[in-house]
């Protein structure tokens, strides 16, 4: 199977810089929408799926605007999670703390590569090259140097089909758990009580 560097198959950008302190405060009736790290989880699922409503205070080109299929993943801090962008709505953004990678759909499904910038070797990759003691960052080369398994397009379906099961189970798995453990403090509880 051949190894391709990300860059030689995808386009890889900052999300858009908004200047000035209250660049995206909320607002209700804005135009736009803004997804933050805060709403992806570590398994690249959208975890608010509101994000915040805002008005830009300038412009914003339409090439900064998402589209259905575009990985987002974030620059800033040591968590390595992607996630494809699927969203219907309209005039959703990222700030700079994000790079928006768009893949040639004719080689690489967009989930898949999601799915790798997700993988213990996408990690460890990105470990080495971290920068900055206080917040560290990876740089948009370091993303566009990684190099991707690059299997035909119905084995990184697969591929993406059973990564999801895998994290299906993961997080049946912790609810699981936590039910367990409630009911076993409701039987210590009532265990401890007096008769």
């Amino acid at each position: 199977m051949s190894m391709i560097p990300i860059g030689h198959i995808s386009s890889v950008r900052m999300g858009v810089t908004l200047r000035g302190r209250d660049a995206t405060r909320p607002d209700s009736h804005g135009s736009c929408r803004m997804i933050r790290i805060s709403d992806l989880s570590d398994d690249g699922e959208l975890i608010n799926p509101e994000p915040l409503v805002f008005e830009p205070g300038e412009a914003i080109k339409p090439d900064f605007f998402l589209r259905a299929g575009d990985v987002l993943f974030p620059n800033r801090g040591t968590r390595t999670t992607a996630y494809v962008f699927d969203l219907p709505a309209a005039n959703v953004v990222v700030g700079a703390q994000f790079f928006i990678i768009r893949g040639d759909l004719s080689r690489v499904l967009p989930a898949y590569l999601a799915w790798y910038l997700r993988s213990e070797a996408a990690a460890q990759h990105f470990h080495t090259l971290r920068k900055g003691t206080l917040v560290q960052t990876v740089q948009r080369r370091d993303i566009e140097d990684l190099a991707l398994p690059l299997p035909p397009l119905d084995k990184q379906s697969t591929i993406v089909a059973l990564d999801a099961l895998a994290v299906q189970e993961r997080q049946l798995s912790t609810r699981l758990a936590r039910l367990q453990a409630s009911y076993l403090q409701r039987r210590l509880l009532t265990a401890a009580s007096p008769p």
